[in-house]
C-alpha cells in the first residue's frame, strides 16, 4: 500500500489542508493519506492543545474515506519527522511511504533535523502553493492557520476557509476567540 504522510500543526485545519490531501491522492497516486497533527513542534512553536487539534483534524477529514487522522505524533517527544517515519517503517514495513507538504516546506527539508537522511529514506512529494508556485494551475489557495486564527479572534467570517464541521466545533467550544490565540505562529 502506498501511503502519504501529512504532518502539521492543524491549528486549525483549513481547506488548504483538505485540498493537499486530495492533491496527494490524485497526483501522487497514493492509496491513503495519513494525517499526523504534531504533539510537540520541533521549533518550540506554541500550539493549541493536542486533543483540540486532533479533534478538529478528524472533523476536517471526516468526509474523505482515504484519509486517516492518526495520534502517532503523541509518542514523538521532539516532533521530528524522521523519527515518525522511522517508527512507521518499523511498525508497517509492508507499506511504501511518501511525505507530502507544501513546495515551500519541501524546499526547506535540508534545514530539518536529519533532513538529508530524511530525503534518502522517503519519497517527497511537494504540493504547489500560492505565494510559492504562482504559475502552477494546481497550486493550493493562499490560506494559513494563522490567517484563520486572526480572523476568528477578530470575529470575522471564516466561511469557505475551513470545513463546516471544523467551524461548528470551534463555535461550539469557543476556540480561538481569545485574541492572544491569534498570536500562535
Amino acid at each position: 500500500m502506498r501511503i502519504a504522510i501529512f504532518g502539521g500543526s492543524f491549528d486549525p485545519p483549513h481547506m488548504g489542508h483538505v485540498y493537499a490531501a486530495v492533491h496527494a491522492r490524485l497526483h501522487a497516486q497514493v492509496d491513503a493519506v495519513w494525517v499526523f497533527p504534531v504533539a510537540h513542534h520541533p521549533y518550540g512553536k506554541v500550539l493549541s492543545p493536542f486533543s483540540q487539534r486532533l479533534r478538529l483534524a478528524q472533523a476536517a477529514f471526516a468526509d474523505f474515506p482515504f484519509v486517516s487522522v492518526r495520534e502517532d505524533e503523541s509518542d514523538n517527544p521532539q516532533g521530528h519527522t524522521i523519527t515518525l517515519i522511522e517508527l512507521l517503517q518499523q511498525r508497517h514495513p509492508q507499506h511504501q511511504w511518501l511525505l507530502i507538504g507544501g513546495s515551500d516546506t519541501a524546499a526547506d527539508l535540508d534545514n530539518w533535523h536529519r533532513g538529508n537522511e530524511l530525503r534518502s529514506i522517503v519519497e517527497v512529494h511537494p504540493i504547489p502553493r500560492r505565494g510559492w508556485d504562482e504559475h502552477d494551475p494546481a497550486a493550493l489557495p493562499a490560506i494559513s492557520s494563522t490567517m484563520v486564527r486572526e480572523r476568528l479572534a477578530m470575529g470575522t467570517s471564516v466561511a469557505h476557509l475551513i470545513p463546516q464541521e471544523v467551524t461548528r466545533l470551534i463555535d461550539q467550544h469557543r476556540w480561538y476567540e481569545d485574541r492572544s490565540s491569534a498570536k500562535l505562529t
